[in-house]
């Protein structure tokens, strides 16, 4: 299954995050079954190596594209203008963030783990945006990733999060979607514009992978194409 916004389905991109019935997506040949089956040239989606930061990278023209020969760029987040163009990331609890304009003629995809998060990746895949000549009114999704409910943290990185931790049992408990909606607001994205459907890839074993809870390399992937 994909899991996707109909907003932006609607407005022609391709885009969604599989679940584990689709298999590992760190197999190569998982992710072009994945492209056969929707018709995506695997040629036009840019990959990266994700290293937890808030770098971001453009992709106006095919040009942009990573050659799968050479070591690929180092980055978290994907800026996407242009026709017959893609991006994808890989995660297994991390957040992945979908960010698109009026028109959807620019569209954001990053990966925000905590680092990310605390770096503002997520209002700098909009500040990035912006300087690529989108137009608002914007609109975001956040896909499946560890909720509050299972993403317990020490305090070292609690700390770094005041307003966003939640306290139970005396364990400590961070809630990224909030600290996400937060920097998105106050990028003059409407809150009712950001779609947060409740999955949690950790408490949810039978349809997501997950490093926390089972410590293993296995992703799924989130996707987006411009045909």
């Amino acid at each position: 299954m994909i899991y996707s916004d109909p907003r932006l389905l609607s407005l022609g991109v391709i885009h969604g995050t599989t679940d584990r019935s689709m298999g590992n997506m760190r197999l190569p040949e998982n992710t072009r079954a994945l492209w056969d089956g929707l018709q995506i040239p695997a040629e036009k989606i840019a990959r990266f190596k994700q290293i937890h930061s808030d770098r971001l990278l453009l992709v106006t023209s095919p040009a942009h594209l990573s050659d799968t020969a050479a070591p690929l760029p180092e980055a978290d987040g994907w800026v996407v203008s242009g026709p017959g163009l893609g991006a994808a990331i890989l995660t297994a609890d991390c957040v992945p963030l979908i960010v698109w304009d009026a028109k959807a003629e620019v569209v954001g995809l990053s990966h925000c783990g905590w680092r990310g998060v605390l770096a503002e990746l997520p209002a700098k895949t909009v500040a990035h945006m912006r300087q690529a000549g989108a137009k608002g009114p914007f609109s975001a999704w956040i896909g499946p990733h560890i909720q509050a409910c299972c993403f317990e943290v020490q305090a070292d990185v609690a700390d770094q999060f005041p307003g966003y931790v939640l306290q139970k049992g005396g364990k400590l408990f961070l809630n990224l979607n909030r600290a996400i909606l937060d920097q998105l607001t106050a990028q003059n994205i409407s809150p009712q514009a950001v779609t947060m459907p409740y999955y949690c890839t950790c408490g949810d074993a039978r349809r997501f992978f997950s490093y926390r809870r089972d410590h293993t390399k296995e992703a799924l992937l989130t996707f987006v194409y411009r045909p």
